[in-house]
């Protein structure tokens, strides 16, 4: 009697074992397929991604917030987006690739932007680029008058950090590897390039 009964907990807990491995199984194949980039030839714009202008043509900037050379796009951008912000969009892709804090600072700047200030707390990233620790994330947020209480919780939420992943990842799919990299329609600028290289690929995705 004894052995049946073990024989019957042996087979059930088999059949345990089996229905979690597929539905491990199923979850991870599930993962895979949210971010499925194969066959991607352009930048996708999402509902979440941060952006600022009014116009239809996007130009999307991937960067990565410890990169000293995307520090040195900030004032041009400004400058593009000064004068086209009627025709052109300025679209944030995350591609925290330098270090962890790069990722973190993705996700900080992610939070900010749930409480509708992303480009107040791009900005104060770059002023604090070479001082930034764990703790400088919660003092930007001060700084900003962030709700701190939801800021902190925002960190923390794994459906923000998959939305930098999912930047990061297209970014991998699209081939580039350098930041900042900016893109206009069919044209790639890569590094640090001039006010005029961005205009003239503004000018000629207008134009098409």
């Amino acid at each position: 009697m004894n052995n049946k009964i073990i024989i019957i907990l042996l087979s059930l807990g088999a059949l345990v074992i089996l229905f979690f491995g597929i539905d491990l199984a199923r979850n991870r194949a599930d993962k895979r397929s949210e971010f499925d980039f194969s066959g991607i030839t352009r930048p996708l714009l999402y509902n979440e991604s941060p952006s600022k202008g009014q116009g239809e043509l996007a130009i999307y900037e991937y960067a990565d917030f410890s990169c000293a050379s995307c520090k040195a796009m900030r004032p041009i951008m400004r400058l593009i987006m000064e004068k086209y912000s009627s025709q052109a969009r300025h679209v944030w892709k995350d591609f925290p690739f330098l270090a962890q804090s790069s990722r973190d600072a993705a996700i900080a700047a992610r939070c900010a932007h749930e409480q509708g200030k992303f480009w107040e707390y791009h900005d104060w990233i770059f002023e604090n680029q070479n001082v930034l620790a764990p703790v400088s994330f919660e003092t930007g947020a001060r700084a900003l008058s962030l709700d701190i209480a939801g800021f902190t919780s925002c960190m923390l939420d794994d459906t923000i950090s998959a939305l930098v992943e999912r930047d990061f990842q297209e970014a991998q799919a699209l081939g580039i590897n350098t930041t900042p990299t900016i893109v206009i329609g069919d044209v790639a600028l890569v590094g640090v390039v001039e006010f005029e290289d961005i205009e003239r690929a503004i000018l000629n995705a207008i134009s098409k």
